[in-house]
């Protein structure tokens, strides 16, 4: 039989997306089989409500399932093929998901004995989440990783409801001392001959109730929110490091991402870059500006270089984030062959092709003689 998902979750078709959410939270705490053993009707309206927010809980889906029933939406009761209760016909839809319930409740939620039964928490669940955040996650360039940074991250704490500012209570309300234990916390059950004293199955042995609990924070004086922190990044830290802060008076882990960069390569506290230069100055020396982690800095060129001659500058790579100096910046040398010579380059070039004496094989457009000498082929 075609199912009404607004009626089973016990909401109007214009709910929003949060009050869908927190419908479906409800019924998955009321009927979840862990705390409904004995329940057997239980089962089926835990799936009832699994089923009903995998489709109103979706967007696209939503918006299938209602055009289907739109057409038919009239006053009146219903009867077989009419409108079902509240005027809403749900005829021509037809459900195709195939999902776990306890799948798609521990996806969103997480797991169900860490949020109800024993072991629920004594803050609610908001827009933000359904707890504080444990670990995230923050990106860097590499720049900012060898600096240092203070960077700002959103992130969700447990803190005193903005509504009724902890008193767990509706504005202008308050609680009363519970009847039933006469504000011991404690009630006493006689079974025969024996007495028991159990802590007080209506005020959880809190001494209170609450007549008008606040809606916000569903009388537990504590939400999740979201908060702006500042991280300080330690100058030379690494990608996928961690770091530990306390936030809300609960520690937070923040993992470090640095972004690759296309001209520094990090390994360990040192720096690695390429310079390119020209033959002449390969030959007979110079000087070059290479781009460092903190200054441009001018490189002096040996003469007689060879491509991937390494250029070590001391102490000016990455901070060490543990102790004390820095890593080096190791410069590898490219030397760069020019490609368009004009007559004049040419035929310096070919000139010195001719008194070459250590060509590692031949040249072209020369003939290697039997004395080592290098002759223009006419």
């Amino acid at each position: 039989s075609n199912k009404n998902y607004y009626e089973i979750l016990g909401i109007s078709r214009n709910a929003s997306q949060k009050e869908v959410k927190k419908a479906y939270y409800q019924m998955a705490k009321k009927y979840h089989p862990d705390v409904n053993k004995n329940d057997p009707n239980a089962e089926k309206k835990f799936a009832d409500a699994t089923e009903a927010y995998d489709v109103l809980g979706d967007e696209e889906k939503r918006q299938q399932y209602d055009s289907f029933g739109s057409s038919a939406f009239q006053g009146g009761g219903g009867g077989p093929g009419g409108p079902s209760a509240g005027g809403f016909r749900t005829t021509g839809f037809q459900y195709q998901g195939s999902v776990d319930p306890e799948e798609l409740f521990r996806k969103i939620f997480g797991d169900f004995r860490s949020q109800f039964g024993q072991n629920e928490p004594d803050f609610a669940e908001s827009d933000f989440g359904y707890k504080a955040s444990e670990e995230v996650t923050i990106q860097l360039t590499f720049k900012q990783a060898a600096r240092g940074i203070e960077k700002d991250v959103k992130v969700n704490v447990v803190g005193s409801c903005p509504k009724c500012q902890g008193s767990r209570c509706m504005p202008g309300t308050k609680a009363i001392r519970c009847q039933y234990c006469n504000g011991t916390g404690v009630e006493t059950i006689s079974t025969g001959p024996f007495v028991m004293r159990q802590t007080c199955r209506y005020c959880a042995g809190s001494r209170m109730v609450l007549p008008h609990p606040c809606d916000e924070c569903l009388g537990k004086g504590q939400t999740v929110q979201r908060k702006v922190v500042t991280v300080q990044v330690p100058a030379g830290i690494s990608d996928g490091q961690t770091l530990r802060m306390s936030v809300g008076g609960k520690e937070m882990f923040i993992l470090v991402k640095v972004k690759p960069n296309a001209y520094f390569r990090r390994q360990g506290d040192d720096v690695h870059t390429d310079a390119t230069i020209s033959v002449a100055q390969a030959v007979l020396g110079g000087s070059t500006r290479v781009q460092g982690l903190y200054e441009d800095i001018t490189v002096q060129i040996p003469a007689g270089s060879s491509s991937h001659t390494m250029i070590t500058l001391p102490s000016k790579g990455m901070k060490r984030p543990s102790s004390y100096g820095q890593g080096d910046h190791i410069v590898h040398l490219k030397i760069r062959a020019p490609t368009d010579l004009t007559e004049k380059q040419k035929a310096l070039f070919q000139a010195l092709a001719e008194i070459e004496t250590d060509t590692p094989g031949t040249i072209s457009g020369f003939a290697h003689t039997k004395d080592g000498e290098n002759r223009k082929c006419d």
